[in-house]
């Protein structure tokens, strides 16, 4: 039976008593003599009259106990400044008694205070103790209070007794129906590989499932009961405003970045929904999560590979067609240029300088056309990275940058001599470039198991977040003269070789690249 059903027929029945009671006291003042109450239960019928009109209203069941309550107490004290005698104060615990029917212990606590503070004002402002009365009265106040109360428990008792009953035969039954469905959902619902949760109204977590536990880190213990933010402090906003609209009935999928307990961020697939009762009222929300990393780190590569793929492809059929009429315009330009008659040097000598650019990138689209490194044999990284290093002194020293490299080797490998020297130069260069004003370079080279880890640390200014993932598109670049092939190609030639290149780079702190190759084991 649902606790709104149990207040309202306990209402109903304690609205009716208060109109007997008050009737039977008003009728009881003809048959006694030595004390007629008036104003108490003229009160009381007024009373029953406004709380039997608000029985059929709208007003919550709630309120409308409390109002119960509390013109029972208000009758009561009403009673004790007609009184003959201070015996008519055990009357106070009716409404209490009454109370502790509802099994709601905020009424209890609030009657009771009310009631030591009406005691108080009775006995120490109002003087209304002083008096006794008769030995006929205290009988007769006696035995109205312990009749009062045994008809008001046992009225109560008989009252809901069919309920009860009803309630356990309806659990029966439901039990057994529900006994197998329960503990299917139950098993789903443990065995379930994506993150479950489910809020209440106050968005206090109440039910998590192992899967949650392993992807958030949250144990049951330490957030059951309270309010987790499992998204990062800038979706707050947006992440209020999607429960506010699921806890009025909306459902939501989506992907976005969650939190986990040690601060961790991770793509991740949710979806939102209601939880609704038997009577379509939404009671909880759930929050089912799925780690997406794999997922869109495979469509990164995925997208990574189409654009070599793209790029191969314009590489085969443009190249080879450009770099013949180049060469062509190129002797001109030369003889052009090398013409003592020529008014115009310094235009042929642009000219041939964007000419050598163009055949920079045929060059390097060239190198992407190639399917694979060719022709691979051991050889030792670690002195192709010094070689490469000595061949960079004098533009190190030209542009004022100190060379910090732990290089300790042997680190001995399977590759292309040439290619693997044309993705340090290619990281060199970008080093020089990103240090216009000098600065310090670090390399340090780690074998880790089978793999060597190579690190390229420069004091430029960086590369921001949001550009970090565009560095390895075509022709994207931020230079002036750049022509946005040349970490796609030593991206390329790094994972020929069975290995990877990362940018790891924080706005105003330098870039930092990581390159890392697979290593022959050890002998």
């Amino acid at each position: 039976m649902e606790r709104s059903l149990t207040t309202r027929k306990r209402n109903q029945l304690f609205i009716h008593l208060f109109g007997f009671g008050s009737l039977s006291h008003l009728i009881l003042n003809y048959f006694v003599d030595f004390n007629a109450s008036i104003i108490a239960p003229i009160f009381g019928m007024l009373a029953y009259s406004v709380l039997f009109t608000l029985l059929y209203t709208k007003l919550p069941p709630s309120r409308l106990r409390f109002a119960i309550l509390f013109a029972l107490n208000a009758y009561i004290l009403i009673l004790q400044f007609e009184s003959l005698s201070f015996v008519t104060a055990i009357y106070f615990i009716i409404p209490i008694v009454a109370a502790s029917l509802y099994n709601d212990t905020r009424s209890i606590i609030a009657l009771s205070l009310l009631t030591i503070i009406e005691v108080v004002l009775l006995t120490f402002v109002f003087d209304r103790f002083q008096t006794s009365g008769s030995l006929e009265y205290i009988h007769v106040s006696m035995v109205m209070f312990f009749g009062l109360l045994m008809l008001l428990t046992i009225l109560h008792s008989f009252y809901f007794s069919n309920y009860w009953r009803q309630l356990e035969l309806r659990n029966a039954s439901m039990e057994k129906a529900l006994t197998s469905k329960e503990g299917y959902l139950d098993l789903f619902f443990q065995a379930a590989k994506d993150a479950i949760a489910v809020f209440d109204f106050e968005g206090r977590i109440i039910a998590i499932n192992p899967a949650f536990v392993q992807l958030y880190g949250w144990t049951a213990e330490e957030c059951l009961g309270k309010v987790l933010a499992l998204y990062p402090p800038e979706h707050a906003e947006a992440a209020e405003l999607r429960a506010e609209q699921v806890r009025q009935g909306e459902s939501f999928t989506l992907e976005t970045d969650d939190v986990k307990k040690d601060g961790t961020r991770f793509p991740a697939q949710i979806t939102l929904s209601p939880i609704f009762d038997s009577r379509g009222q939404v009671i909880a929300t759930s929050v089912i999560s799925r780690d997406i990393s794999y997922r869109k780190e495979t469509e990164r590569m995925l997208l990574q590979t189409e654009k070599l793929k793209m790029a191969g492809e314009i590489a085969a059929g443009v190249a080879h067609e450009i770099r013949n009429p180049m060469t062509v315009i190129s002797g001109f330009v030369q003889m052009m240029h090398n013409d003592p008659n020529h008014r115009y040097p310094s235009y042929t000598s642009l000219m041939q300088s964007e000419l050598d650019r163009i055949n920079l990138i045929i060059s390097e689209f060239l190198i992407l056309a190639k399917p694979q490194a060719p022709q691979k044999k051991q050889l030792d990284i670690g002195k192709i990275l010094d070689e490469c290093i000595f061949l960079f002194g004098p533009e190190f020293v030209l542009h004022d940058i100190s060379v910090k490299a732990e290089v300790s080797g042997p680190f001995v490998a399977e590759g292309e001599e040439h290619h693997l020297k044309q993705v340090f130069i290619n990281l060199l260069k970008n080093a020089i470039e990103a240090m216009e004003e000098g600065g310090t370079l670090r390399i340090i080279a780690v074998r880790d198991a089978d793999k060597l880890k190579i690190h390229f640390k420069d004091d430029g200014p960086g590369i921001p977040p949001q550009l970090a993932e565009r560095v390895f598109e075509p022709f994207y670049t931020t230079k002036a003269t750049g022509t946005g092939l040349g970490l796609l190609i030593s991206q390329k030639i790094t994972q020929e070789h069975g290995g990877n290149l990362a940018i790891d780079s924080t706005a105003e702190q330098g870039a930092c690249v990581i390159v890392t190759l697979p290593l022959l084991p050890e002998q």
